[in-house]
């Protein structure tokens, strides 16, 4: 019980690790990161929150997980819907807790942006290795992984990317313009897979000693 208890607390401290790291990238005003592009510009098109159309895309995900994997699909992967739901007020708790974060200069937008990706990262690393519920887009990815045998850094690279290009589009089409896609969301789309990797490759054994 006492394993289970410290899992859980790193899996909830992951969510709302990772929910920060996303308030971040907005506020750098440099571009949303890749998997909140989807949910940030059907929030504008919708009105409503970024919390609820993350909640919504992340539903999504979890039915393409039914479907890439079928019978082998575990039941238990359905909680992902439950805390799809949470992660989505930690989504929101964290753009109101960070409103008045305002960066003017280039230089400290950049930076910004970096402690961002780094944020994501440890939030998704800890997520990954406390095995409680995976987030629904990592569980897409490693679905993915495990039907077609791809690493999942780099299913996880080619999904940011696919999420910026979709939104990109749907913008595009609607707004006329780029909406929140700059040039930070293109870093994030190469770089939070790989950094993610390097944490858990370095660390995710350190941890799992905590509760092992």
């Amino acid at each position: 019980m006492k394993k289970f208890i410290i899992r859980f607390s790193l899996y909830i401290v992951g969510l709302f690790t990772l929910a920060i790291g996303i308030a971040l990238s907005l506020r750098s005003n440099l571009g949303v990161s890749p998997v909140t592009s989807i949910p940030s510009v059907f929030s504008q098109i919708s009105g409503k929150s970024v919390g609820t159309t993350t909640f919504l895309f992340y539903s999504i995900c979890v039915v393409l997980q039914i479907i890439i994997l079928k019978k082998d699909y575990k039941l238990k992967d359905l909680l992902q819907v439950g805390f799809s739901s949470v992660f989505g007020v930690f989504t929101d708790i964290a753009l109101y807790l960070f409103q008045g974060l305002s960066v003017t200069n280039y230089l400290g937008k950049i930076l910004l942006l970096v402690l961002s990706l780094v944020v994501v990262s440890i939030g998704l690393f800890l997520i990954l290795t406390s095995d409680i519920v995976i987030n629904a887009p990592e569980g897409l990815c490693i679905a993915i992984s495990k039907k077609w045998n791809v690493a999942f850094s780099k299913v996880k690279s080619s999904f940011d990317i696919f999420c910026v290009i979709l939104s990109l589009g749907v913008s595009l089409l609607v707004f006329g313009n780029l909406g929140q896609i700059r040039e930070g969301t293109i870093i994030a789309a190469l770089s939070i897979g790989r950094i993610t990797g390097f944490i858990m490759n370095r660390y995710s054994k350190k941890l799992k000693g905590l509760y092992s």
